[in-house]
């Protein structure tokens, strides 16, 4: 579990001691709280505390792991609000695109049916 635990951990300057880090996991067998761990690992890389100055307030995984800081956490529960209405800009251009080709002539059709056997 400590590999998803490293490989969670935002990246930054901070972000080293990874033998140091293991070790000290294994030693309070953080496998058992893995998941509230890396829950809350995730949860405060969308907080404006880890965001800010380019990620200079995030700890190290070290500091982290030593001050048991997702211990008592209140971890909201994150949603996702998604726009089902939206549209990728790339998708738009290809849809317009695919508008304005010159239909496929039969024969060149025919050709590939009998190719694919179709």
């Amino acid at each position: 579990m400590f590999e998803q635990f490293w490989t969670a951990w935002p990246k930054s300057q901070r972000k080293g001691g990874k033998a140091t880090c293991q070790a000290k996991w294994v030693k309070l067998k953080l496998d058992l709280q893995a998941d509230q761990i890396i829950k809350h690992v995730e949860w405060m890389k969308t907080t404006e505390q880890w965001k800010k100055g380019d990620g200079a307030f995030i700890p190290s995984p070290l500091v982290y792991i030593n001050q048991m800081r997702w211990d008592g956490a209140e971890i909201p529960d994150m949603t996702v609000n998604v726009n089902v209405n939206f549209k990728d800009p790339a998708l738009l251009k290809i849809e317009e695109d695919t508008k304005n080709v010159a239909p496929m002539p039969s024969f060149v059709r025919d050709y590939i049916a009998r190719l694919t056997k179709k």
